[in-house]
């Protein structure tokens, strides 16, 4: 994957998915993607590999973005990753090599894809495969110092009267101890916040009387 991550970017984990039937000699596809919750992107590589004669074997540098397919009880959501790959990345003028659709369950393990590479000057397209989670390898994992730990599905918890007084009046200890701790950092954080907004109230005043 060509280009490095940013220090700011907080959010991310890594996924790597084998797609494939797994049977002996057949087609496989190994998608390795680093997951970026506040885009909501993905950034990686893809590797579609069979042992024939000659081998194949097609590599591309991934982007692309993820969604959440809500459904109504007692129907089950899930992802929708969808991406493209070439040789180079997003920024470069190679041609794309490799389209996938990768639908999987909220916990991102399990799931199908439909997927085309370029073989040559051929389109190859595989559709309804399945696809397994499998254990980061060290080497997936994005150069940068790590920052916060934010889980994928980390609840937002918006800090106004309402939560507070529901926690006391239901008990949950647990519960008080997060929102006193939200509360504590949230007012430590209030006159850098006054601040930007007041900027951000100047700089509008200015492009409104333009």
């Amino acid at each position: 994957m060509s280009g490095s991550v940013s220090q700011h970017n907080v959010g991310l984990f890594p996924v790597c998915y084998r797609i494939g039937t797994g049977q002996p000699g057949a087609q496989s596809l190994a998608l390795n993607l680093l997951v970026s919750t506040p885009q909501q992107e993905v950034t990686g590589t893809a590797a579609v590999t069979q042992a024939t004669n000659p081998p194949l074997d097609v590599h591309s540098d991934v982007w692309g973005e993820y969604t959440y397919l809500t459904v109504m009880k007692p129907g089950v959501s899930k992802i929708l990753i969808t991406a493209q790959g070439n040789h180079g990345g997003p920024g470069c003028n190679s041609i794309v090599n490799f389209r996938v659709h990768l639908v999987v369950g909220t916990d991102w393990k399990e799931g199908v894809a439909n997927y085309q590479y370029l073989n040559g000057t051929q389109w190859v397209e595989v559709n309804n495969v399945p696809a397994h989670l499998q254990p980061v390898p060290s080497h997936v994992l994005p150069p940068f110092e790590p920052g916060p730990v934010i889980e994928p599905y980390r609840p937002i918890m918006p800090l106004y009267a309402a939560p507070i007084q529901s926690a006391i009046a239901s008990g949950d200890l647990a519960q008080m101890k997060s929102l006193a701790r939200l509360g504590k950092q949230q007012l430590e954080q209030l006159p850098q916040l006054r601040i930007a907004l007041e900027s951000a109230k100047k700089e509008l005043s200015q492009l409104l009387s333009r």
